[in-house]
């Protein structure tokens, strides 16, 4: 079975009362049938797989963590400890929403690559260190294995700090929905791709009718005259440009019938920008369990050392049926 730790961390640097990450960390688990289980609801880690590699999934722009629960568990059956958080503060100037934690500044083009543009996860991970060294969680994370991944503008910010010389452990990171190109706003040039911070396994994953980032493509100015998209394909120029991975280790994947928030479920139509999607092109479990499939057999190649999932990613990326395009270099 698998169960989840909640807790939450200050993030240095911002104002209260917008200043705190509160996260669930999933993990196998197994009941024991004791009295501090049926007292508590607190139920002891199946230690017979640990240590287990790590993964922190950040989440898109105003998209709630139990969007990704679905996800996490996944994984956390495929032998991993997942993180999942939201911080709730500044997504632009004077707006407030949840937030994967991003520092603007540190994105600007004389910051970029010189500093982590993340402000939660050094935080997040210092947690995690914390608890593996006491606790009932204690020596169950290999945090020399931890994978970085994220949804929409999480994704991005997932990308831009995959980079182990910044955060320690971090072996791979993965994506959805998410890029590197960069907003004219913050001072780029139209249509510049920012390349990632370090030679690493890398997935990224588009959604073949992603609304929301077609309908985005002004923020890059990426438009003809009358506003509409001019060849706007943001993940697959950022796999194209941005990757640098070793060879046979960056995959990239074009989901059939997947829109921008075919990561979240269940859906959640109050709030982000979900609207500006079309409906999916077919059945939303089977976009969710091929990209879940995905997911974790990225996972489970690079990271857990596993060739049998890392031939089923590769059949994976050439099944027509779920990957309009699949490609791996």
């Amino acid at each position: 079975m698998i169960r989840a730790a909640h807790g939450a961390v200050r993030v240095p640097g911002l104002d209260a009362p917008h200043d705190t990450a509160h996260f669930r960390i999933f993990y196998p688990a197994a009941l024991s049938g004791d009295d501090v289980e049926r007292l508590t609801g607190n139920v002891a880690a199946d230690p017979s797989a640990a240590p287990w590699p790590v993964v922190v999934i950040l989440p898109g722009i105003n998209i709630g963590p139990e969007g990704y629960r679905w996800l996490a568990c996944e994984l956390a059956e495929r032998g991993c400890a997942v993180l999942t958080m939201a911080l709730v503060g500044e997504t632009m100037a004077g707006v407030i929403g949840i937030t994967p934690g991003l520092d603007l500044e540190a994105c600007r083009p004389d910051q970029y690559g010189t500093r982590p543009t993340a402000t939660a996860l050094a935080p997040l991970l210092a947690e995690l260190g914390r608890r593996n060294a006491d606790g009932p969680l204690a020596g169950l994370f290999d945090l020399g294995r931890v994978v970085l991944g994220g949804h929409s503008g999480g994704g991005t910010v997932a990308l831009q700090n995959a980079n182990p010389a910044w955060f320690p452990g971090i072996v791979a990171t993965f994506a959805f929905a998410s890029h590197t190109m960069a907003s004219t706003m913050l001072g780029y040039e139209p249509s510049t791709i920012l390349a990632l911070p370090a030679e690493l396994p890398t997935l990224l994953i588009a959604g073949e009718l992603d609304g929301v980032m077609a309908r985005s493509a002004d923020r890059y100015r990426t438009t003809d005259d009358a506003g509409r998209a001019d060849g706007h394909d943001p993940v697959r120029r950022t796999f194209d440009e941005a990757v640098r991975s070793p060879v046979g280790t960056a995959h990239f994947a074009v989901l059939r019938g997947a829109v921008h928030t075919s990561m979240i479920w269940p859906s959640d139509s109050t709030t982000a920008r979900g609207f500006l999607d079309p409906p999916p092109g077919r059945n939303e479990a089977d976009v969710r369990a091929a990209l879940g499939g995905l997911i974790a057999d990225f996972i489970g190649g690079h990271v857990q050392s596993d060739q049998v999932t890392l031939q089923r990613l590769a059949n994976r990326l050439a099944d027509r049926t779920d990957c309009v395009e699949g490609l791996t270099r």
